[in-house]
């Protein structure tokens, strides 16, 4: 099953068509939060609301099976210290809590790939926004996810040389 995971495109719809045009064949597209456009111009994504978004129509979370693979969908900002950003624990304890085994989150507009606790955390980054000075681009990823296990990889949204 292929799934295109993205966050924090805050507006921008173009970003979106791109990812429609660009992986017609995807399973799935995961959007986690901050869009910041009306929920009827996604209803081919599995939103949530992000600390940005004020369309009520939008869940704060929501829980999917993908493969077998129980998963947490959510922004993020609930669950992460403000203090320190880089503490999984608020996320671990809440897929946990749900009976969840990873985590799809945005929010930090940095990318993350890590297990934690027994939890898979995945954070595609910000397709708009990038904060993460490691590795300054926007980005996304593509996710292949099968019985035996969810493989991620990132991706740099660059349309110019994609398309």
């Amino acid at each position: 099953m292929k799934v295109i995971l993205v966050s924090d495109s805050h507006g921008d719809r173009a970003c979106l068509d791109w990812l429609r045009r660009t992986y017609p064949e995807a399973d799935a597209f995961v959007h986690c939060g901050d869009l910041q456009i009306p929920s009827e111009e996604v209803k081919d994504f599995l939103c949530v609301r992000g600390n940005t978004d004020f369309d009520p129509s939008y869940p704060w979370k929501r829980i999917e099976e993908f493969e077998g693979h129980k998963v947490l969908i959510c922004h993020g900002h609930a669950y992460i210290d403000p203090f320190d950003p880089s503490d999984p624990l608020g996320l671990v304890n809440a897929a946990k809590r749900a009976g969840c085994e990873a985590v799809f989150f945005g929010h930090t507009h940095v990318t993350c790939d890590i297990e934690y606790g027994g939890v898979r955390l995945l954070n595609p980054g910000s397709i708009r926004r990038p904060k993460d000075f490691r590795f300054p681009y926007p980005t996304y990823m593509v996710l292949d996810i099968t019985e035996e296990g969810i493989e991620a990889e990132r991706m740099i949204y660059n349309p110019n040389l994609q398309e």
